[in-house]
């Protein structure tokens, strides 16, 4: 689960399944006295016997003859449209759509499936505009349920392109089924784009407490764009008392827990959803996790496979380098503090890091190379003067050195005792005059 993860226009197959599901009556035909006429008459009646009996091959091919020589008839073209749709061919359909449309402009149901088989294809735009006709229109079976899916609908074709005009789409789809959970939440989600929080989390807390576990998605999510952590905590406990084995809702609980400070709590959370399933996702968490505790042995022994299998990955070279910093491991360090400077040479987190660890190493001169690329990233520090200024002093560079240890002096202002007794004590020694 992506707690702050967007929602989707989901007018895809399985919106036209649905409309397949309640299929729209017949249009009433005329009584015919002429046996050819019969004869088209019962070869439509065969067709539609075939849609219903869901064999759309046999009843395309022939609906096909049929519309041969029937092409003002909207019905054949509305059934070849509806056959072609279910055999996958998205852009016949909405030819024989449009066709039935075109003949029968008032007809709701063909509207309704023009305007479906039109988002199936991605042109939301004209999707839009065939919505738009079809809500006006009266269905032929179906009812305000009907019309509710035909609203919700061109709700979901213009959420990207007009949410105030999907807002009311929502409201009016909600209005005339209020049973409709899509409907409802699409109100929730939109009113929360336009800015009335307090609103939208009426809405989902209405939804959430109905059972919506979507509403509960998006609930926790409003609270963590608020940094509500603790009410974040709260529904994300019962998301997951109803989703015991969502994996992604234990990780997000684990991220939330240390978001709170709660880093112990986090990793209780997360051993075991790593030891079920120790996948990436949770290992690079529980990582995570591990390097703010300070447990750097136990954050290195996933970091390092992790590094292995995305070498590219510029966070996990900082992460497993720092771990591995922590441990005094100083030469393993910095090569994997360099990689991730390499691999992101604006990646101001891993310069200190890596000054310190060439320091260590007695590798002054990247020392000071690093610091210099960090100053163009970011301001100094006294931390950035101080380990310069060390460089310098033990390359025997005594002017540079004298330099930095007077600006770390000038910005230390008592935070690092030792430190500044030790650049006193040096430059009285480098300086004697």
């Amino acid at each position: 689960m992506d707690i702050n993860r967007a929602i989707a226009i989901t007018l895809l197959a399985a919106c036209a399944i649905h409309v397949s599901a309640q299929r729209p009556a017949q249009k009433p035909r005329p009584q015919s006295p002429s046996t050819a006429e019969d004869r088209t008459a019962d070869d439509l009646k065969d067709a539609e016997s075939l849609l219903q009996k869901q064999q759309y091959s046999q009843a395309e091919e022939k609906l096909q003859a049929l519309v041969s020589g029937q092409t003002k008839n909207p019905q054949v073209w509305f059934d070849l449209g509806f056959a072609q749709s279910h055999l996958g061919k998205n852009v016949e359909a909405i030819t024989a759509y449009k066709k039935a449309a075109e003949l029968d402009p008032k007809w709701f149901e063909a509207q309704k499936n023009l305007g479906l088989a039109l988002a199936k294809s991605g042109d939301l735009a004209t999707a839009a505009e065939v919505f738009r006709k079809a809500v006006t229109l009266k269905p032929t079976v179906g009812g305000q349920q009907a019309l509710a899916d035909a609203w919700l609908s061109l709700a979901q074709a213009v959420e990207e392109s007009h949410p105030q005009e999907s807002l009311a789409a929502y409201q009016k789809a909600a209005e005339l089924d209020s049973t409709n959970s899509d409907a409802l939440l699409g109100v929730a989600r939109m009113t929360e784009r336009t800015g009335d929080l307090p609103a939208a989390e009426q809405q989902y807390l209405k939804l959430a407490v109905a059972g919506s576990g979507e509403s509960m998605e998006h609930l926790i999510g409003l609270y963590l764009k608020q940094k509500r952590y603790a009410d974040a905590e709260t529904w994300l406990r019962k998301y997951m008392a109803a989703n015991p084995r969502n994996t992604a809702a234990q990780l997000q609980l684990g991220k939330l827990l240390a978001a709170e400070g709660k880093t112990q709590e986090a990793i209780a959370e997360l051993e075991p959803v790593y030891q079920a399933s120790p996948d990436p996702k949770s290992a690079r968490a529980l990582a995570s996790l591990y390097l703010e505790a300070k447990q750097y042995p136990a954050a290195a022994a996933l970091l390092q496979p992790l590094v292995n299998q995305n070498p590219q990955d510029a966070q996990l070279h900082l992460d497993y380098g720092s771990a591995l910093l922590h441990q005094l491991k100083y030469s393993e360090a910095q090569a994997e503090l360099l990689k991730a400077v390499q691999l992101r040479p604006s990646f101001a987190d891993a310069y200190l890091d890596l000054g310190y660890a060439a320091q260590q190493n007695k590798n002054y001169e990247l020392t000071i190379r690093v610091l210099d690329a960090r100053a163009k990233l970011q301001p100094e520090t006294p931390a950035t003067y101080f380990l310069r200024a060390t460089a310098y002093d033990s390359l025997r560079m005594y002017k540079p050195a004298a330099e930095n240890y007077k600006l770390f002096l000038a910005t230390a202002g008592g935070k690092f005792p030792d430190q500044e007794f030790q650049a006193r004590h040096r430059l009285k020694a480098i300086l004697p005059n």
